[in-house]
C-alpha cells in the first residue's frame, strides 16, 4: 500500500503511462480509489475494445489525451456502455462516478 502525505492523498506515481489517471499525472496528490476506477475502466476498454483508449507514440502526446479524456468507443458498444465508460474516464476526479454509483448502473 503506498503511503498517504498529511493532506490525505497519495503522491506517488506507479502507474503503467497509458493506464494513469489524469490526476495522478499532475502530481499534486491523487485519491486511490478515483484513480484505480479510472485504470480498471481503461483495462475493460481494452477487454471490450481489442485496444487502448489512450495510445500516442510520444509521452506528451498521450498524457495530453489522458488529461483531455480524448477518446472514442468503437461503434459495437452499446450505448449504456458507452455513457458508463464516459462516466468512468472523467478527467475531473472529483465528479468521476463511484464504486457504488458503477454497481447501480444497468
Amino acid at each position: 500500500m503506498l503511503p498517504l502525505q498529511e493532506d490525505g492523498l497519495l503522491h506517488t506515481a506507479c502507474e503503467t503511462p497509458n493506464y494513469v489517471a489524469p490526476e495522478v499525472l499532475k502530481d499534486k496528490g491523487y485519491d486511490g480509489t478515483s484513480s484505480d476506477i479510472w485504470s480498471c475502466e481503461v483495462i475493460l476498454f481494452v477487454l471490450m475494445a481489442g485496444y487502448l483508449p489512450f495510445d500516442e507514440p510520444s509521452l506528451i502526446g498521450l498524457y495530453k489525451k489522458i488529461w483531455e479524456a480524448s477518446f472514442s468507443c468503437p461503434s459495437w458498444f452499446s450505448s449504456g456502455a458507452r455513457n458508463l465508460i464516459k462516466r468512468i474516464l472523467d478527467p475531473n476526479p472529483l465528479i468521476r462516478i463511484t464504486i457504488p454509483e458503477i454497481l447501480q448502473d444497468e
